[in-house]
This record gives structure tokens, sequence and C-alpha cells, in this order.
């Protein structure tokens, strides 16, 4: 049985009872110590369950845990996404990059590049104003303050004036019917401004696509998706979601990491 598996039994198993000890999983799985330690760090780097000396515990929330909570997860998974979508970044085009804790990384990546970048994360704004370059336009509105983005029905007609090269967002959900996220006020912003967009970029880790957290509101269906970057090739079953010309990047990373 490959992580991926084991990840989601353990998941399914956290549901039941609220802690496993890493002795537990290894007599589950019939694996060593070893590889259960590399299951439990995969987990806990991701924000999914909480890590204790002997096992790992539920974080009382759902699959994909709220952004206060993933903005103090330090992930070699995250930092190795956001490295990739950097590297689709290219000098004098205009840019929309979403509220993401992921893509907060990528704002790290992009100070002193001859870009343009509008933006209603607080997060990315502070994280894009390190340096004269790039330009950065924060949205106005209404704070969300526990994700730390911004919102108004004046923003809408504002990204009418905009057309973006490339938008970059993340999802709290993947599956067949398309990409969710689950705050009503950032769906309705990151919808327009996936309409305004040449290419839609979305980021998206494995687990987000088993995801069973009630995610209700939809930016786009699958076949709008032109570049995926994920931690794991998909599945057969997963590619058919797709249209046949998606670029698909896939971030190799050791079991553990």
């Amino acid at each position: 049985m490959n992580q991926a598996s084991r990840l989601l039994i353990i998941k399914q198993m956290l549901n039941e009872k609220d802690e496993l000890t890493t002795k537990d999983l290894a007599e589950y799985f019939k694996v060593s110590f070893d590889t259960v330690r590399r299951d439990v760090l995969r987990l806990a780097s991701t924000g999914q369950a909480v890590r204790f000396h002997g096992g790992i515990m539920n974080n009382n929330l759902n699959d994909v845990p709220g952004y206060r909570t993933r903005s103090h997860v330090r992930s070699s998974v995250k930092a190795s996404m956001a490295a990739a979508a950097e590297k689709m970044v290219i000098p004098k085009r205009l840019y929309f990059i979403g509220a993401s804790t992921t893509l907060v990384l990528l704002c790290q990546l992009l100070n002193k590049k001859n870009i343009t970048v509008i933006t209603n994360s607080i997060d990315n704004a502070l994280n894009l104003s390190q340096n004269t370059l790039p330009r950065v336009e924060l949205l106005g509105g209404q704070l969300d303050k526990g994700n730390r983005y911004t919102y108004s029905l004046e923003t809408l007609t504002q990204l009418d004036s905009f057309t973006f090269d490339t938008i970059f967002i993340g999802t709290s959900r993947v599956c067949e019917e398309g990409i969710y996220v689950v705050d009503k006020d950032d769906a309705v912003i990151l919808k327009k401004a996936i309409m305004r967009s040449k290419r839609v970029v979305v980021i998206a880790e494995q687990y987000k696509f088993n995801s069973e957290q009630s995610s209700p509101y939809k930016l786009a269906d699958c076949s709008e998706i032109d570049v995926l970057i994920t931690d794991n090739k998909l599945s057969e079953a997963y590619k058919k979601w797709f249209k046949k010309t998606i670029e698909v990047k896939y971030i190799k990373v050791k079991e553990g990491e």
C-alpha cells in the first residue's frame, strides 16, 4: 500500500478515534515505525492532524484546515509548489493572485520582479510590498479577518477593467464537478477574476481531491483549468475530469516531507 492510501485510511480512523499511536498504526498497516513516522509527518505538515510524542491526533477540523491553521504550517510541499508557480511568471505581465497560504509563499518569491499583481489577499499584498517591484494593487472592500481577504460589490465592477495574463488560485476541494472553496464572498471575487484571465493556474495538494469538507462555492469547471500544480500524480479517474490539453506539474516529494 502506498503512502497516499495509508494517509486516507489514517484520516478516516481519526474521525472515529481522536488519537492514534505510532505503535497502533504500525501494527494496523504491518509496516515499520519509520514508515508510520513519515506518514504522521506528512499529515502534520499539511495541517490535517496534530503530531504528539508517539502518535497523532485529530485537529478537530475538517479535511482542509482553516486559513489561520494552514498559515502556521511550514511545509516543503507548499514551498515546492510555490516555486513551480514562480517559474511561470513572465516579466511585464498582469497577474491575479488569490488568497492561499501556498500563494503567500509564491508572493515572497516575486519581489523585485517587473510585473503587476492584483490581489484581494492582505498577506499577499504585504509580502509583495518589500521592494519597489512588483507593482501591487490590493482590491478594496470589507475585510474577512479570519481568512484575511477583502471583498465588495464594487470590486466586481473594478475587475471588469482588467484582463489578466494568468490567475493563480488555491482551492479547498477538487472533484469531478469542478473546484470549490469554503467562503462565498471569496468565491464571487475569484469567479469573476477567472472570467477575466487568459490562463487559469490551480494549486491543490492531493488530499484536497479526497476531501469531504463542505466546500459549497464553485469557482470553475475542471475543464476551465489550464495548469494544475499538485504534489502527486493524478489517478486515471482524476485525469478524466480535466481537458486533454491541461498541463499538470507534479511536485516530487519524499514520503514524510
